[in-house]
């Protein structure tokens, strides 16, 4: 088992052309946080992250080794949402995501850890750029229950007549359209997952910063940014985005 934070602020080297490609920010999963892809390498040199598939590092240690720069693609995957706050069906608040544990050799996600929970991940209903929404165990079984089934309504008459046929199809459509089944006990009506933008996290995500320490100054010109020692807070993440430091506040600040 491993976790994503084992391989946040690592460079990554290019074996084949001896360079360092960028550093490792995130990860990438899937639509459903079940799987991870890979991680997320970003670059002071490029705005966008580059996915780094789990299967082509050839070795992680103080940092990832790959072949060459043809290890890394451009994705349109959702990033891993670490920092993003918890909730159940029922608005219970389990946290703020810390970590997530998967599986080394096929990127299984095996579970989600806030600062007081280790969550199953089978229970994620939808996650987006700042919440993760997990199914309430009540709701759990209503999604299973089997639907009503509606009132039988008198089959349409044929006709002989291919037009007719077709007046008679769109007539029994609006009748059916208009016609609204008795809604259910508010208890007992079953909660549908609801569509949500996998929106990437971008330079946002940057949350799993808060708490670390500066271990090297951080400035630009002659604006300093960041102190020596100094403890990593939500105003220092957004002086540091708002200079273009932020992956250099990665590398520069430890646990």
């Amino acid at each position: 088992m491993k976790k994503i934070t084992d391989s946040l602020s690592k460079e990554i080297i290019a074996a084949a052309e001896g360079e360092i490609a960028g550093i490792v920010t995130n990860g990438y999963t899937d639509a459903k946080l079940s799987k991870l892809r890979g991680c997320k390498v970003s670059s002071e040199e490029r705005d966008e992250g580059l996915l780094l598939p789990l299967d082509r590092i050839l070795g992680e240690g103080d940092a990832l080794v790959v072949r060459n720069l043809g290890a890394l693609n451009e994705t349109n995957r959702p990033e891993c949402p670490i920092g993003a706050k918890v909730y159940d069906t029922l608005g219970r608040f389990y946290g703020v995501l810390r970590d997530v544990c998967y599986e080394e050799q096929n990127g299984k996600v095996l579970s989600l850890l806030t600062q007081d929970s280790e969550l199953d991940p089978a229970t994620v209903l939808c996650f987006g750029k700042n919440a993760v929404v997990l199914r309430a165990p009540a709701h759990e079984k209503l999604l299973f229950r089997k639907k009503s089934k509606a009132p039988r309504r008198p089959a349409a008459k044929k006709q002989s007549s291919k037009p007719l046929l077709a007046t008679q199809a769109e007539m029994t459509l609006v009748e059916l359209s208009a016609w609204q089944a008795p809604a259910p006990a508010e208890e007992t009506q079953a909660l549908a997952p609801i569509p949500v933008e996998q929106s990437t996290l971008g330079e946002n995500n940057y949350n799993f910063l808060l708490g670390r320490t500066v271990v090297k100054s951080i400035g630009k010109g002659s604006d300093l940014i960041a102190r020596e020692d100094e403890i990593v807070t939500a105003e220092l993440l957004r002086k540091a985005r708002l200079k273009g430091k932020l992956v250099e506040l990665t590398v520069n600040s430890r646990k």
